[in-house]
């Protein structure tokens, strides 16, 4: 049976009165209640409880099945939650995948699993208050709403339940969550309940008080060790001693209430939570959803199953029976003896997973008046991130255009020096998704072909009007911005278009604005949105879909590149990063430029992280080393084209949105995205010294192209039998049929794409390579998105191709 709405399945559901009764569909239909049971009632029949004698001790141990299994309902500790429900424990946080518990990984790091997130390399005697809680100041970033108290959640689904903000049918989603809650949907709930300024952290209350649920199973210690029994005063849940509080290690060790008249009986909020997911689902699912949370969990009791619990330290009780209530009353040794334990494969809710699944968008904002007249924003504020000067939240506006696939746990995998072994708490890659991204980015090589391979479009793709891309020829460099003859053999001293007035510039001819890195064009959006979003009217002046569909104008982007970067008839501009501390006027923060010590001998070419002895070999272009792949930056490289992308349709999606969809796939650019490897935009790659790994090196001695026996793409994949393909976009053919008789120059293979430094000059290159070069085909512009004060007016000697 399925219902429409809360108000409905409140109407049919039962009027729990024990803890023993089960629910089902006929007393649903044969019961009224018009508010929800009492979350013990439901806590009791999602977690049915064996029975006790009067000092809490288990009087009978039964078989342990998914459909008749009991748990423990004298609880007193948090030490075996997530082990087998004999151990006296309960399911953890992570395991009734509470949405935003925010965990530390299980990496061997203090204190796993709980929301404490120490260093890697912390000490095992560090105090959790040492290791912070996710925090964070807006919703919108990484970490999204940071941790939510399992209380506060618990609050919100009740009273969203109370006032049916969402139908039945709203919020829960079987085939992607199955019997939980619509983690987005439990956001608005929380959200709704507790707002959040932005830029600012959210304060929640207490789960004592009536504002964070008035959860009655919490007893808390105010009242010292000494004195449990009512009335509680505020203050932590365990009952600690006065040495171990003066330790100022963590209280969590410590017991649940233990003594007086509710001994045994504090329940966690995240198992309160879970009991009225439980109860939930059941209403609206009862053929999928069951009445007991192990019966919709059952890979609970797997063997096989890696744990959830938590390592505790040396406790006085240790040396009796696990199983016994003796063991669990047991409280802290001093001195703190602590081991961290070993790093496990565990996958917990940790607050980046949560933020991939959320579906929200920065919110509107009012600024001040500029006239006498009181106005308000027509478009949205860029979502800034204040723990990065305030720069545009890059992560956040990516990831609405380019959403990625679930990272793992513990985060994207890594290596522990450049050219070192794989961390083995990080050894689990992603999985990939349909209609997302990669979220553990290390090599441009499979950019422009299928996302499940791991790459991102390019500026082709994206349409990039300063790319001036190289065509695809089957010559080195293809469909980069540098143009190699055919027998090239250093693609980075290949001359890029009219990128020849010196280091970090470009000029400005009669054939418009030559290559400048898309950082460039970035930081000028950015600053003029900043500068008129709530004073122009930036939907009509930037935008024509007619002609450049949700791309900003070419004229217009000429314009805005002109204001903040023009120098005379050049365009000169600063690397993407910090000057002194600053950042600079193009920064851009996930470049990942030059980080210590990796590319400490000056190996590094820009963001890409080459070894030493790919470096010393001089010829080979940079763009085929890997991002960076070692520390916790490890796959979080993004390129800035794919940044300025996402901010122009987050932008024209506010000005078009039955036009300009939110997510690029969506959106005219994205419409039949690598469907065909060889009219992909991919560059044909070299031959690395592990085909199979993507943070390979290029092979020494230099090699090329990929011999396409691992994953790197080649002249088959890309090519097939043909000499040529048709990649839809602008190319500048301008060099690749020229074979001059000069030497071969000499080269630091400094020059990338996405670097801050460029080959000042063009000094084509020669090896003993022979042959005649295809002739280069020529046709009159027929694009829709470049203008004639652009691309389309290079003439004398240069050709444009455009294939669309």
């Amino acid at each position: 049976m399925k219902f429409s709405s809360l108000a409905t399945a409140l109407a049919l559901a039962p009027a729990v009165a024990s803890a023993s009764r089960m629910l089902n569909e006929t007393a649903m239909l044969n019961e009224t209640a018009s508010t929800l049971p009492e979350i013990n009632d439901l806590m009791n029949i999602a977690f049915p409880m064996w029975e006790v004698n009067d000092k809490g001790e288990r009087k009978k141990i039964t078989e342990c099945t998914v459909d008749a299994c009991e748990w423990n309902p004298f609880y007193v500790t948090k030490r075996y939650d997530g082990l087998h429900p004999d151990f006296g424990g309960h399911p953890s946080d992570n395991d009734v995948k509470y949405a935003f518990f925010s965990s530390s990984p299980y990496a061997g790091q203090p204190y796993p699993g709980t929301p404490h997130h120490c260093p890697p390399d912390a000490p095992d005697n560090i105090t959790a208050g040492e290791c912070p809680k996710i925090a964070t100041t807006s919703d919108y970033g990484p970490e999204g709403p940071g941790h939510v108290p399992p209380h506060i959640g618990l609050a919100s689904l009740t009273w969203a339940v109370r006032d049916e903000l969402f139908s039945m049918e709203e919020m829960f989603d079987y085939d992607n969550y199955e019997c939980r809650v619509i983690p987005n949907v439990l956001f608005q709930m929380v959200r709704n309940y507790y707002p959040r300024i932005e830029g600012e952290k959210v304060d929640y209350p207490p789960p004592i008080v009536p504002e964070g649920g008035d959860f009655q199973y919490e007893f808390p210690s105010g009242r010292g060790l000494e004195n449990q029994e009512p009335p509680y005063e505020p203050g932590p849940p365990h009952w600690c001693t006065e040495e171990m509080l003066a330790s100022g290690h963590w209280d969590g060790v410590c017991p649940y209430i233990f003594e007086g008249p509710d001994a045994g009986k504090y329940r966690h909020p995240h198992i309160a939570y879970a009991a009225l997911e439980v109860y939930l689902a059941n209403m609206a699912m009862p053929d999928k959803c069951a009445t007991t949370w192990l019966q919709n969990n059952p890979g609970f009791l797997d063997e096989d199953r890696v744990t959830t619990d938590t390592p505790f330290p040396v406790m006085t009780n240790d040396k009796d029976d696990a199983k016994s209530l003796k063991n669990w009353l047991g409280q802290p040794v001093l001195p703190w003896t602590y081991d961290s334990g070993d790093a496990r494969d565990v996958e917990v809710m940790s607050a980046e997973a949560t933020r991939a699944l959320l579906d929200i968008a920065a919110p509107t904002t009012t600024v001040a008046p500029t006239t006498t007249t009181e106005s308000s924003c027509a478009l949205q504020p860029i979502p800034t991130n204040p723990d990065d000067f305030d720069e545009p939240h890059w992560e956040t506006i990516l990831e609405l255009a380019f959403p990625t696939w679930a990272t793992p746990a513990n985060g994207c995998p890594r290596l522990d020096a450049l050219g070192g072994t794989i961390v083995p708490e990080y050894t689990t890659f992603p999985v990939p998704e349909e209609g997302k991204f990669n979220p553990c980015y290390y090599t441009k090589a499979f950019a422009g072909l299928d996302p499940k391979l791991g790459g991102f479009p390019t500026p082709i793709d994206t349409k990039y009007q300063y790319e001036y891309a190289a065509p695809f020829q089957k010559q080195p460099g293809d469909g980069s911005t540098h143009h190699c003859t055919l027998d090239a053999v250093d693609i980075g001293a290949c001359p890029k278009f009219q990128n020849d007035c010196g280091k970090d510039c470009a000029s400005i001819t009669e054939k418009g604005i030559g290559h400048i890195p898309p950082f460039v064009a970035l930081a000028a959006i950015k600053n003029e949105y900043n500068s008129i979003s709530c004073t122009a009217d930036i939907c009509s002046e930037w935008f024509d879909f007619e002609t450049s569909g949700c791309n900003i104008q070419p004229p217009k982007l000429d314009e805005l590149v002109i204001k903040y970067f023009g120098d005379g008839e050049t365009i000169k501009f600063q690397p993407p990063i910090l000057i002194d501390g600053k950042p600079s006027s193009t920064y851009y923060r996930l470049e990942y430029l030059g980080e210590s010590p990796a590319c400490d001998d000056g190996n590094c070419r820009g963001p890409h992280y080459c070894s030493k002895e790919v470096a010393d070999e001089g010829v080979i272009w940079g763009d085929f080393c890997p991002y960076v792949h070692t520390g916790d930056n490890s796959g979080q490289y993004r390129h800035p084209h794919l940044a300025l992308a996402a901010l122009e349709l987050w932008i024209s999606n506010q000005c078009m949105p039955d036009k300009c969809a939110a997510q690029w796939l969506d959106s005219p650019n994205g419409q039949g995205y690598a469907a065909d490897s060889t009219k992909s935009t991919a560059i044909v790659w070299a031959e690395m010294d592990n085909n199979a790994l993507p943070w390979a090196q290029p092979m020494v001695p230099y090699k090329w192209p990929n011999s396409e026996d691992g994953i790197f793409p080649g002249h088959t994949m890309l090519y097939g039998d043909s000499d040529s393909k048709e990649a839809p976009a602008p190319y500048v053919t301008e060099f690749v049929n020229v074979n001059p008789d000069v030497a071969e120059p000499a080269t630091d293979a400094t020059a990338t794409d996405d670097a801050p430094t460029y080959a000042p000059t063009y000094a084509p290159t020669k090896d003993d390579a022979t042959g005649d070069a295809p002739a280069t085909t020529k046709s009159e512009p027929s694009s829709a998105w470049l203008m004639p004060n652009t691309v389309a007016v290079v003439l004398a000697g240069l050709a444009c191709i455009f294939m669309m």
